[in-house]
């Protein structure tokens, strides 16, 4: 089984609340760290740590966090650590600090929506478990005849790319040695993780994980 994954936010009862809110820098928009293997911090000129304002509260607990306004895909080290006993594989890290939303006035300028000069020493006032992963490289192996979508071939399909769930079949040609525990396709918009990805953190106890199952 291959998995989708996104953050749970099934402990958030409001509409349009997230547990953390990147503060905006020149050129967020386009920063996802989602290729892999692409510079962000070159090509979208993001800082080098990406920071948030957020619940500390529900950061203390949680192993993936549901952000605005661009889901990130924000986990835990804890997390970074689970997958690499699982089995190696290339990634980078994009260290990452949350604020307490309780400072938000001193850390994010009201007008430009910009982080200020202000700095945060307080331990209690922030959270630097959290990291961004990216993934080094993709694994060309989309099976473009037999994966279906809206019934006929990939191939054939008036698509692109598909997102978790579009594709009525799913089919990836598995590459000598097996998948790595999480891996980029081409054409897909997420990444996947294996079933023994899924499995380790459950056994580790990972919280605010949705495995969306692919095929």
């Amino acid at each position: 089984m291959i998995h989708g994954l996104t953050a749970d936010a099934a402990h958030i009862q409001e509409e349009d609340v997230f547990d953390a809110v990147l503060i905006e820098f020149d050129g967020f928009e386009g920063a996802t760290f989602f290729q892999p293997g692409v510079d962000y911090h070159e090509r979208c000129g993001a800082p080098q740590f990406i920071e948030f304002i957020g619940d500390l509260e529900h950061a203390a607990w949680l192993d993936h966090i549901f952000t605005a306004p661009m889901g990130l895909l924000l986990i835990s080290k804890r997390m970074v650590r689970v997958l690499e006993s699982v089995k190696p594989f290339h990634y980078r890290l994009i260290p990452a600090t949350i604020y307490s939303d309780k400072i938000k006035h001193l850390v994010v300028d009201r007008l430009t929506r910009r982080r200020t000069w202000y700095e945060v020493q307080d331990p209690a006032l922030r959270n630097d478990d959290f990291v961004i992963l990216q993934l080094m490289e993709e694994i060309d192996c989309l099976d473009r005849d037999r994966t279906l979508v809206n019934g006929v071939p990939f191939q054939r399909a008036d698509v692109s790319y598909l997102g978790m769930e579009e594709a009525q079949h799913l089919e990836l040609r598995v590459p000598d040695g097996g998948f790595p525990p999480v891996f980029s396709v081409p054409e897909l918009t997420f990444y996947c993780f294996t079933e023994e990805a899924k499995q380790a953190c459950d056994k580790a106890g990972l919280k605010g994980l949705w495995w969306r199952p692919q095929r």
